[in-house]
C-alpha cells in the first residue's frame, strides 16, 4: 500500500469513525437486521446497541453451519474504536474462539485463542483505526458508513482489516440517502440510510456475498440460534467445492469449480450477468486441468491448468479459457486470456436449481462439457489430440 493511500485511510477511517461514535452519544440506540440470500433464504440476524463508550451485539450465521458471535466495541473520548472483543462459537455449546482488536499507535494488535491455542500480531495501520472485514457483522458496516454519511464527504477511502493487512475500501456517496462501497476482490455494495441517519439496507448481490441485508424493528437471536442449532443436518457450504471429471481418449479431463444454487434468484441474466465476465461457479475461480493436449470447439488448448470464465448476452455465451489460475472468482486478468470459444446455447425443460458443469465423454477421443443453470445450459464438444 502506498503512503498516499495509506494516509488517506488514516484521516478519513478516523473522521468516519469519529462521527459514528459522537452520533450514538445522546442516548442508546438499538439495530437489528436480517440478511437473505434470494427471497426465502435467511443467511443471518443480529442486534446490536451503542452507547456513547461503547456498542455490543450478537449475530447469528446460518452456513455453513450454524454459529453465533458475539462483539464489543469500545470508543475512545474522541469516538474512534480503542478495542473489539468477538467470541464465536456454535449455539448453546461454549465460545471456542475469541479475537481481541486493540488499536495502539500505529497498529492494529490482533489476538486470537481458540481452545488452548494463542496466535498474535500486528498490522500496521499508519495511525487509522481499521475495522475487521466480516462481510456478515452488519454492526461494523454501520459504524463505517453511518460515520461517512453524516460527514460533508462525498467520495472517501475507508481501511478495513483483511487478514493481516489493511484494505481501502472505497466510498462513494450517491445522494441524501445512499453510498456505494466496495473493492476489486469483493464487488461493489449499496447502503441507504433511513431518516435518523441510520443504516437502513445493504444490497450484496453484486458482490461475492449476493445477499441483502434489512433493517428491522427487532429479531430474536437467541430464539433463532436455537433453531437453527436444533437441525438435524446442517446446510454446509453456501457454494461448495465439486469437481467435474472423465477420462477420454488417455485424457484425464479435470474442471473444479463451485456449485452456487438459484434460491428463487433469477440466474440467466442476474447471477450469469449479461456482457460481463462470469467466474462460471463461485467463490474461486473454476479450474480447468487436463494432462493432454485438446481441442475445444475447434480451438487448440496444450495440456496444463486454466482458469474457465464466461461471458454472456441474451443470445449467445463465451467460454473463456484463461492462462492464470488459483486466483479469486473476482481476479480476471483479461491480458491472460488464452482462447475465445463459442458455446452451443438451449433451453432446458427442467430448471437445474445448483450451477452444474459435466465432462461427458461421446466417443473414443472425443467429449462434451455443459454448463447448466436455471433453465439455459451451455455446451462445447471438444477432442483430444
Amino acid at each position: 500500500m502506498t503512503s498516499s493511500i495509506r494516509s488517506k485511510i488514516r484521516a478519513t477511517t478516523t473522521l468516519a469513525l469519529a462521527c459514528a461514535g459522537a452520533a450514538c452519544a445522546q442516548k442508546p440506540v438499538t439495530s437489528s437486521f436480517v440478511a437473505m440470500l434470494g427471497p426465502n433464504d435467511t443467511v443471518a440476524v443480529e442486534s446490536y446497541t451503542r452507547w456513547a463508550d461503547s456498542l455490543a451485539g450478537t449475530n447469528v450465521a446460518a452456513y455453513p453451519r450454524a454459529a453465533v458471535r458475539s462483539y464489543t466495541v469500545h470508543f475512545a473520548p474522541g469516538g474512534e474504536v480503542s478495542h473489539i472483543h468477538l467470541t464465536s462459537g456454535a449455539p448453546g455449546a461454549e465460545m471456542v474462539t475469541a479475537t481481541d482488536f486493540s488499536y495502539t499507535g500505529d497498529s492494529v494488535v490482533v489476538q486470537t485463542r481458540r481452545d488452548t491455542l494463542t496466535r498474535r500480531y500486528a498490522v500496521p495501520a499508519g495511525g487509522a483505526r481499521p475495522l475487521p472485514f466480516f462481510e456478515d457483522l452488519f454492526a461494523f458496516w454501520g459504524i463505517a458508513l453511518e460515520g461517512v454519511h453524516s460527514s460533508a464527504t462525498d467520495s472517501t477511502t475507508l481501511g478495513m482489516l483483511w487478514g493481516p493487512q489493511v484494505q481501502p475500501v472505497t466510498v462513494k456517496r450517491m445522494g441524501a440517502t445512499e453510498e456505494e462501497f466496495g473493492f476489486p476482490e469483493w464487488g461493489m455494495a449499496h447502503a441507504t440510510f433511513g431518516t435518523d441517519g441510520l443504516l437502513d439496507h445493504l444490497d450484496m448481490t453484486q458482490t461475492t456475498s449476493k445477499y441483502t441485508v434489512t433493517r428491522v424493528l427487532s429479531v430474536n437471536t437467541e430464539a433463532t440460534a436455537t433453531a437453527w442449532g436444533a437441525r438435524p443436518q446442517q446446510p454446509g457450504a453456501l457454494s461448495p467445492r465439486d469437481t467435474a471429471s472423465a477420462e477420454v481418449g488417455r485424457a484425464h479431463v479435470v474442471i473444479d469449480y463451485g456449485r452456487p444454487s438459484a434460491r428463487g434468484r433469477k440466474v440467466y441474466g442476474g447471477l450469469i450477468p449479461f456482457s460481463a465476465v462470469w467466474r462460471t461457479g463461485a467463490n474461486a475461480a473454476t479450474q480447468l486441468i487436463t494432462d493432454r493436449d485438446l481441442v475445444i470447439g475447434g480451438t487448440p488448448i496444450p495440456a496444463g491448468t486454466y482458469s474457465l470464465w464466461t461471458e454472456a448476452t441474451e443470445s449467445d455465451w463465451t467460454l473463456v479459457v484463461n492462462k492464470q489460475h488459483g486466483q479469486w472468482g473476482t481476479e480476471h486478468d483479461a491480458a491472460q486470456d488464452f482462447a475465445r470459444i463459442p458455446l452451443t446455447v438451449s433451453k432446458l425443460t427442467e430448471p437445474v436449481e445448483q450451477f452444474t458443469i459435466t465432462v461427458t465423454p461421446a466417443g473414443a477421443r472425443a467429449g462434451t462439457i455443459t454448463l447448466a443453470w436455471g433453465d439455459t445450459q451451455g455446451t462445447v464438444a471438444f477432442t483430444v489430440k
